[in-house]
């Protein structure tokens, strides 16, 4: 128990300063970095944070680029972990609710690294969104989606709101579904990631520091011809994609994409963010 106690404790202090660090970050140099230093910046502090909840994340499918251009990643959401364990493959700009904007700290970083924020009981805010992710992906971004709206205990899939492909089909973008799951230590799937119903942000961080480890895994799954569908089928497609790699009695019947790197990079205690 007094081990249990002291891991956790340790991690706490650790993720404290890993968090200082990218606020200093955030604040005084990512501005100032070249774009493909930046896209390595964000990438280094997502593995270090993983690292240091003891979450090792592992990868199965075709890994895009390290920030893919003109491309919308659509995942399966199950928790704020989401966001930094795909940012540990491959970055993206990520479109996330308005209340995350007001987080302590992991809010304003968010913000500062280019979330883009949407209030979805708002529908003119809806589309002033989709304006921006189609101008970035335009651009050259790589925008990562959650159509669920919301996230799930990570056991199955919603239906995806249709509307956040739109933008991929403006700007012709390639629409890439990525099936997200949790793992703990014994292999066994697992809700301990899971940020669900009234929990807090504190209750969910206690639980990720309570666990020894998990293991998050990463499908890429084949890419879909935005251009050539409409965004109601995009989204069924996406959905169904995800859904048989996520539901549990899918998978155990699914031939599995093959590992093709696990990501538990050795990173000095104080890195150049």
């Amino acid at each position: 128990m007094k081990t249990s106690h002291f891991r956790q404790a340790w991690r706490f202090v650790r993720l404290l300063n890993h968090l200082l660090l990218g606020l200093i970050e955030a604040g005084f140099y990512f501005q100032r970095r070249t774009p493909a230093d930046r896209v390595r910046a964000v990438a280094r502090w997502s593995r270090r944070l993983c690292l240091i909840l003891g979450v090792k994340v592992r990868v199965r499918g075709v890994v895009p680029a390290p920030m893919p251009a003109n491309t919308m990643l659509v995942a399966n959401h199950v928790s704020w972990l989401d966001i930094f364990v795909m940012n540990a493959g491959t970055v993206a700009r990520f479109v996330a609710k308005a209340e995350v904007r007001h987080w302590p700290l992991l809010g304003w970083l968010c913000q500062r690294t280019g979330t883009l924020f949407v209030t979805r009981e708002r529908r003119h805010d809806t589309r002033r969104v989709n304006t921006e992710i189609a101008d970035a992906l335009s651009q050259g971004d790589c925008i990562a989606v959650f159509p669920e709206g919301s996230t799930t205990d990570g056991t199955d899939v919603a239906t995806f709101n249709a509307s956040l492909l739109q933008p991929a089909i403006e700007a012709g973008a390639q629409i890439i579904p990525v099936a997200l799951c949790y793992y703990d230590r014994r292999g066994q799937r697992t809700t301990v990631a899971a940020y669900v119903g009234e929990m807090s942000l504190l209750d969910s961080l206690r639980a990720l520091l309570a666990e020894p480890s998990l293991v998050a895994e990463l499908t890429y799954l084949p890419a879909l011809p935005a251009a050539q569908a409409q965004r109601r089928e995009l989204a069924r497609l996406a959905q169904q994609q995800i859904r048989s790699v996520v539901r549990p009695e899918a998978a155990v019947n699914a031939t599995p994409a093959p590992v093709v790197v696990v990501m538990a990079p050795e990173i000095p205690v104080h890195p150049p963010i």
